[in-house]
Parts: structure tokens; C-alpha cells; sequence
């Protein structure tokens, strides 16, 4: 064998070796990327941070939002927000509607009322749903976000679904904490009521929305 045939034969395994290298970096990246996508599904999302949030913006699980409060008498919620936009009553329970700039593409505040009838005349807040998202929890948790976020929080069961003319909607409660969530398919929350501890808040939803389906 002369010197420039040892030398091309040199050269070839060189080559290939380099090209063995390149391949092994390649997957080995590859692999690498893949583990830390799944490590980092797997992890979830982390819990928000807690964050200051004004009185008046402030979601409060089992106790109110903003300055309407769990068992407060309608004419004082009425007195603060205004006429309501619309609203529906019958046997000691009713919904009062506001819209943002009273316009009904806009954010929606609801209130469901009952009176407890025989004892106490005056209808008082059961539960109060908004859309809007300048209203937040304390962790920062707020319509727009994914359900996850609140998922991180608090222990949420789906209780039920409906219809809108935009999208297909699904309830979420927890039910000890107080707080309920809608979204729509894609995991968006959509609206954030707030109930009594203990209660769930399908009996409002199915006042709140004609189509409610219970899970």
C-alpha cells in the first residue's frame, strides 16, 4: 500500500467518524429537549404568587367580590351598581344583570338573590358572577387566564357545562372554598363566581345561563 492510499484511507474513516459524532450530538440534543419538555408537563403550573389587589377588585372565595358581599340585601347592591340591565325573578329567587357601559357585548356582573321566605323578606346575595378581569383573587387569578392557574389553588371538580353563541362552556367548583369557575374549550376561564362554603354554585348557574347542564 503506498503513502497516498494510507493517507485517503485515513481520511475516509475520519470522516465518518466526525459524521458518526455529529449524529450522536444531534440525538443526544434531541433527547435532551424531549426529557425537559416532558419535565416540565409534568411539573404543571406552578401556584401564582400572592399580589396586592385594591378592595374594590378583589375576588374573595365564600365571601364576596369587590364591595358586593355573600348575604347582602338587594337594595344596597342596587344602590351601589344601579339600575340592573336585565334580570329575571320567580319564588323567592331572582338574577339582577349589569353590563359594562350598558352594553351587552360587554363584561357582565350577575347577582343571584333569594329570600328566605316566612323569615326574612329582603332578597340578599347568594352568588355574584363577573367576566371582567380587572376583578382578581389574591394569588392573581382572573378571567382570561387558564384554568390550570386556578387548578394550582384550588380543588376544582366540574360540575356542569352550557351553550353560548360563542362557545361551548364547562363549570368548575370548589365547592369548601367558596369560588367557581366557567371556561370555554380551550381552558380559558370565562367567568369567576363566588358562593357560601359548603354550596355549590350550579343551582346560580342554572339561574345565570337557560342551558345548564348538570355533569
Amino acid at each position: 500500500m503506498n503513502l497516498k492510499h494510507y493517507i485517503g484511507i485515513l481520511c475516509v474513516c475520519a470522516t465518518v467518524a466526525c459524521k458518526q459524532k455529529a449524529a450522536t450530538n444531534e440525538t443526544d440534543t434531541t433527547a435532551t429537549a424531549i426529557q425537559k419538555e416532558e419535565s416540565d408537563t409534568l411539573k404543571g403550573t406552578p401556584e401564582r404568587k400572592s399580589e396586592t389587589v385594591g378592595p374594590d377588585w378583589l375576588i374573595k372565595p365564600g365571601a364576596g367580590i369587590g364591595q358586593t358581599t355573600l348575604k347582602e340585601g338587594s337594595e344596597k347592591v342596587v344602590a351601589r351598581l344601579g339600575k340592573p340591565d336585565g334580570g329575571d325573578a320567580a319564588m323567592g329567587k331572582s338574577v339582577s344583570v349589569w353590563y359594562a357601559d350598558h352594553n351587552k357585548r360587554g363584561y357582565v356582573t350577575q347577582v343571584y338573590f333569594t329570600k328566605n321566605m316566612g323569615n326574612d323578606d329582603t332578597a340578599r346575595v347568594k352568588v355574584i358572577r363577573v367576566s371582567s378581569p380587572s376583578f382578581k383573587t389574591d394569588k392573581g387569578i382572573y378571567t382570561g387566564v387558564l384554568l390550570k392557574e386556578a387548578e394550582a389553588r384550588f380543588q376544582l371538580k366540574k360540575i356542569g357545562s352550557f351553550k353560548t353563541e360563542l362557545s361551548d362552556r364547562s363549570i368548575f367548583d370548589d365547592q369548601a372554598a367558596g369560588i367557581a369557575f366557567d371556561t370555554d374549550r380551550s381552558g380559558t376561564i370565562t367567568g369567576i363566581a363566588v358562593h357560601e362554603k359548603g354550596v355549590s354554585a350550579l343551582n346560580a348557574y342554572m339561574a345565570f345561563f337557560s342551558n345548564v347542564k348538570a355533569e
